[in-house]
């Protein structure tokens, strides 16, 4: 497999955790749809600032995206969800899901990745695992935030020591 099509999966993987919590959603497709175009979106935005602070940071753009990535998969490993019902509507919903993504693709555009494959297999896996997450009660999320977390963690890592 490709790091674009790893690091697509790996960023839509939170989605799963986060949405297998919800109690239930009054209309599941359009809010995958709206996530697998968010997923798209923000990474995009991500990828041109990333590209861009390569070009004024150069050596320290590495080290910064290790920090960004690790920092996230820390987030995404310490942070706790309570199940109280809230109404909220489908494109916020999938906005605050899909936010993170771009500092997570900050990070790709500073390492260079193809652009449009990683926007594509991250808008994808997202709309994919959404829907999933969204249809099917059996999957739990506590314990996919933190294994998505461990991830990006150890993306971070392997970012730090990569040369």
């Amino acid at each position: 497999m490709s790091t674009e099509l790893i690091a697509g999966i790996l960023t839509a993987l939170d989605v799963v955790a986060l949405y297998s919590i919800l109690p239930r959603v009054r209309f599941p497709l359009v809010l995958a749809i709206w996530t697998g175009f968010l997923h798209m979106l923000f990474p995009l935005l991500g990828f041109l600032v990333g590209e861009w602070v390569t070009t004024v940071l150069l050596e320290g753009g590495r080290y910064l995206s290790s920090i960004l990535l690790f920092l996230t998969g820390v987030h995404l490993c310490l942070s706790q969800h309570k199940t109280t019902k809230i109404i909220i509507p489908p494109i916020l919903l999938a906005i605050v899901v899909s936010v993170d993504t771009f500092s997570v693709s900050l990070s790709f555009g500073m390492l260079h990745l193809q652009k449009w494959f990683f926007l594509i297999s991250a808008g994808f896996f997202a709309f994919i695992f959404s829907y999933i997450a969204l249809k099917v009660q059996i999957i739990k999320g506590p314990i996919l935030t933190r294994v998505s977390g461990v991830c990006l963690i150890l993306m971070g890592l392997l970012t730090l020591l990569n040369k």
